[in-house]
């Protein structure tokens, strides 16, 4: 009903000679508050209807501890309409256009909630379980190029060695440093420990691996927040470089339900940001103070909790309030809807608006299956006349 009386007033508001003027069958009286703030009581019936809306579909929510996303879709055509009208040039000073940031409020809070639930209930669990299949897969290839660097890197020593090592104890001789073919070359290092020239380069192969893993993450195929999902090599250390880039091979295949509820995803966190940030412009608690003290009071006041958005009545004027809280908890949305009815009637109140009492109502529609024309007896007493 005040959808309806808040378009039917809005349409009556236009100039005779515009397109989408219609009249009103009983227009209010023109020294009545109906007559002096039409255009005003038309929004104000339009908001009124979108916040008992709003307030019916997160009741129905609230009940079953659940969040439909199909309902709340229900909502988006009217909510769009009536925030256009509040859009408009006719909109003046921060009074009014507090209702603005009302309506922005509630896109926000309801984007939120539809995100929150729907994150909860589908996005996150399917993310998991991929999630822990690729964390597996990448196990799995990290292990397979950790053996092949292994086998290469021993390949590598035995064919770049001078010598295979002697199947028996060398002789004195043999260590001897002299400048035979046959002995081994001993050089000192800077530290004057012996070194040989027939060393393996496995080792050298991982420490340079692990060198260049830790001072040089960038250069990686995987960025360095990952770095710690990568199995460590066989023996507790860090994963080469080639087993980082075994593991960052790992692809998965999401199908188009999915991939869809993503872009939803996304797409919801921008529209919820963009709305809430549209809305703290025109409604904020400095401007409560000053433009609705009553509601405010009920506010600043209130010893309810965040989560006793069930507790007051809709239709209370005195009773306690809250300030919504966090949007990103998915929850706040029934607070945002008693503050939004506590604003609605303390406006109202001021220019005379009685809500459900003063609705332009609709026209009686004959029931179904119902002659439109009048019955015998009344053409016979219309004949008689």
């Amino acid at each position: 009903m005040l959808k309806y009386s808040g378009d039917a007033r809005f349409w009556s508001t236009y100039p005779p000679t515009h397109k989408e003027y219609r009249p009103l069958n009983n227009p209010p009286p023109p020294n009545s508050p109906y007559h002096k703030y039409g255009g005003l009581i038309a929004r104000l019936e339009l908001a009124d209807a979108l916040v008992c809306f709003t307030y019916s579909l997160w009741c129905r929510d609230y009940t079953r501890r659940t969040c439909h996303r199909e309902t709340w879709g229900t909502i988006e055509a009217f909510l769009h309409w009536c925030k256009n009208k509040w859009q408009s040039q006719d909109v003046l000073g921060d009074r009014e256009k507090a209702l603005l940031g009302l309506i922005l409020m509630i896109e926000a809070f309801i984007r939120s909630r539809t995100l929150y639930y729907t994150a909860k209930t589908s996005v996150d669990p399917e993310l998991d379980r991929t999630w822990g299949k690729m964390k597996s897969d990448m196990a799995a290839l990290s292990r397979e190029a950790e053996k092949t660097e292994m086998g290469s890197a021993s390949i590598t020593g035995h064919v770049n060695g001078t010598q295979k090592t002697p199947p028996m104890l060398p002789s004195p001789a043999s260590i001897a440093p002299d400048s035979s073919a046959s002995s081994t070359p001993i050089t000192n290092s800077s530290g004057g420990t012996p070194t040989t020239n027939n060393s393996l380069v496995a080792p050298q192969t991982l420490s340079s691996a692990r060198v260049s893993l830790a001072n040089n993450p960038a250069a990686l195929p995987l960025p360095p927040h990952l770095l710690q999902h990568v199995v460590n090599r066989s023996d507790g250390r860090g994963p080469t470089p080639a087993m980082v880039a075994a593991a960052a091979k790992v692809t998965v295949s999401f199908g188009p339900a999915m991939v869809y509820q993503l872009r939803e995803q996304s797409s919801a966190i921008i529209s919820a940001s963009c709305f809430m940030d549209h809305a703290q412009r025109y409604l904020t608690l400095p401007i409560m103070a000053r433009h609705y003290p009553v509601t405010f009071a009920r506010m600043m006041g209130s010893t309810l909790a965040a989560h006793e958005e069930h507790e007051p009545d809709i239709e209370d004027e005195e009773g306690e309030l809250l300030w919504p809280t966090q949007s990103v908890t998915g929850e706040g949305l029934g607070w945002v809807c008693l503050m939004g009815k506590a604003m609605v009637k303390e406006l109202g109140r001021d220019i005379g608006y009685v809500g459900l009492d003063g609705v332009v109502r609709k026209p009686e529609v004959a029931p179904a299956g119902a002659s439109p024309l009048p019955s015998d007896s009344s053409r016979q007493v219309s004949a008689q006349r």
